[in-house]
C-alpha cells in the first residue's frame, strides 16, 4: 500500500511501479528513472535552504557574512560589474565560512554595456548577435543567445565566477525567449534554443568543476517549460539541469515600483506547481516596504512552500531573510469525501483564518489542479478525468498533509 507519509515519495513511487508494471524499460525513450536519480542527487544541495537574500548594489561582503537571517544569498561578482572590481576568493569564502550559498547573478539573455566583455565599438559597429536596447532598462541590450560567439562569452564570464569561488550561479532573462519568438518574432524555436544554453551552462559548469555540485537558479520565464518547440525530454533535461527557479512579482503584479496590490497570478502558480512536482525549490522575491503585505506574502509563500524574500526593486540593500518553517511537515485536521469518489470530492481542513494551498497529482505525476484558497472547505470536480488513483495534498506552509484518492 502506498504510504501517506511524504508527498514527493509517494508521487515517485507511483512513477516507479507505473514503469516497471506496464513499460519495457529497455524501450522506454525518456530516461525518467535516472532522472529522478539526478534530481534527487541535484536537490541535496538545497534542501536544507529555507531563507535568501538578493542584492545587486552596494555590496558589503562582510555584512552578508554577518547576517544570520538567511542561509543563501545572490549578488553581482563585482562591486561595479567589471573584472577589475570583482570580490576575491576570499571574500567569497568568507561569506561561505558563515554557512551560506554564495550564488553570482549573471544575465545569459541580455548584454550589459558595462560589463568587462563590452566592447566600446559595438555601439556603432554591433556584432551580428547584438540586439537592441531594452527601453525599460537603458545599457542593456537583446542579444541573439544561441549564437556560440555570445555563449563563449557567457562561458568565459561563468568561468571567473567558478575561480571565484561562488557555489553557483542566478541566470537572469530566460524569458528573452518570448522577445524572439513572440513579441519580436524571428527565431521560431528560441524556446528550445533557450534550453539547449542552459544546457550547454550545465555541462560547462560540471567540466570547469569536475563536478555536478555547482548550483543553476534561472530566473523568471518558467513558462518556458510549456514552449511549442519544447518537448518532455528536452523539459526533463531542463529540471536535471537546474537547482531551483527564481520568481518575482508573482503575488503583488503590477506597474508601481513597490508595495503592488495582492493579485497572485494563478497562471504562472499553476506552471511553478510543475517545478515543485520535480522537487525543484521556488525562490520568490516580492519588491515591498509595507509590513501588511509582507505579512499578506509570508502566508502565501508560506503556503506554496515557497522560500520567501522581500526588499527594494532596486536591490541596493541587504535585507533580512525570511523564515517561514516550510520545512515543517505535520499533521492537520483534513477530512475528504466521499473517498472513493465519482466527479466530486469535498475537501474539509481544520485550520481557520489561514491560506491554504490544494495540490492534486494523477498516477502519471502530473499536477492537474492546484489552487490558494483562503476557505476551509472546497469542492472538486474531476468530472472529465479518467478513472484510478490520485493524491491530494494540503498545505497552510507550517503544516501539511497528503491524502490517497479513488475515482471510480
Amino acid at each position: 500500500m502506498l504510504m501517506e507519509e511524504n508527498f514527493w515519495t509517494a508521487h515517485f513511487t507511483i512513477n516507479y511501479y507505473l514503469q516497471f508494471k506496464y513499460l519495457d524499460y529497455e524501450k522506454y525513450s525518456t530516461p525518467f528513472i535516472c532522472l529522478h536519480c539526478l534530481l534527487v542527487l541535484r536537490q541535496t544541495n538545497l534542501n536544507a535552504v529555507h531563507t535568501w537574500a538578493y542584492q545587486l548594489q552596494n555590496i558589503n561582503p562582510s555584512a552578508i557574512a554577518a547576517d544570520t537571517s538567511f542561509k543563501l544569498v545572490i549578488i553581482d561578482y563585482s562591486t561595479d560589474g567589471t573584472d577589475d572590481m570583482k570580490f576575491s576568493s576570499t571574500q567569497i569564502s568568507d561569506i561561505k565560512n558563515f554557512g551560506k550559498k554564495a550564488i553570482s547573478y549573471i544575465s545569459i539573455g541580455e548584454a550589459e554595456d558595462y560589463r568587462t566583455y563590452w566592447q566600446s565599438a559595438w555601439s556603432s559597429n554591433p556584432p551580428a548577435w547584438l540586439g537592441v536596447e531594452n527601453p525599460d532598462w537603458p545599457g542593456n541590450y537583446k542579444v541573439k543567445y544561441w549564437d556560440a560567439q555570445w555563449q563563449g562569452t557567457i562561458f568565459g564570464y561563468i568561468d571567473t565566477i567558478v575561480a571565484q569561488g561562488f557555489d553557483g550561479i542566478y541566470l537572469d532573462i530566460i524569458d528573452a525567449y518570448y522577445y524572439w519568438q513572440t513579441t519580436t518574432p524571428f527565431q521560431p524555436d528560441a524556446d528550445s534554443l533557450m534550453i539547449d544554453f542552459v544546457l550547454k551552462i550545465r555541462n560547462h559548469v560540471n567540466q570547469q568543476t569536475g563536478n555536478n555540485n555547482f548550483i543553476i537558479i534561472p530566473q523568471n520565464g518558467e513558462d518556458i517549460i510549456s514552449g511549442a518547440h519544447v518537448n518532455t525530454n528536452l523539459r526533463n533535461q531542463f529540471f536535471a539541469a537546474i537547482n531551483a527557479v527564481g520568481i518575482e512579482d508573482i503575488f503583488f503584479p503590477g506597474s508601481n515600483a513597490m508595495d503592488n496590490s495582492y493579485a497572485p497570478d494563478t497562471y504562472r502558480l499553476n506552471t511553478l506547481a510543475t517545478f515543485l512536482q520535480n522537487q525543484i525549490p521556488i525562490f520568490s522575491i516580492e519588491y515591498l516596504s509595507d509590513n501588511n503585505k509582507i505579512d499578506q506574502y509570508k502566508s502565501a509563500a508560506s503556503a506554496y512552500h515557497f522560500v520567501a524574500y522581500a526588499c527594494t526593486r532596486n536591490l541596493d540593500q541587504l535585507c533580512s531573510g525570511i523564515s517561514l518553517g516550510i520545512n515543517k511537515e505535520e499533521t492537520i485536521d483534513l477530512q475528504v469525501s466521499p473517498n472513493p469518489f465519482s466527479s466530486n470530492f469535498f475537501i474539509k481542513a481544520a485550520v481557520p483564518n489561514q491560506p491554504l494551498l490544494v495540490q492534486i497529482v494523477n498516477s502519471a505525476g502530473e499536477n492537474i489542479f492546484s489552487e490558494l484558497t483562503s476557505t476551509t472547505a472546497i469542492t472538486v470536480n474531476l468530472e472529465s478525468f479518467s478513472a484510478g488513483l490520485y493524491l491530494v495534498r494540503i498545505s497552510n506552509g507550517e503544516k501539511s498533509v497528503l491524502k490517497k484518492l479513488i475515482k471510480q
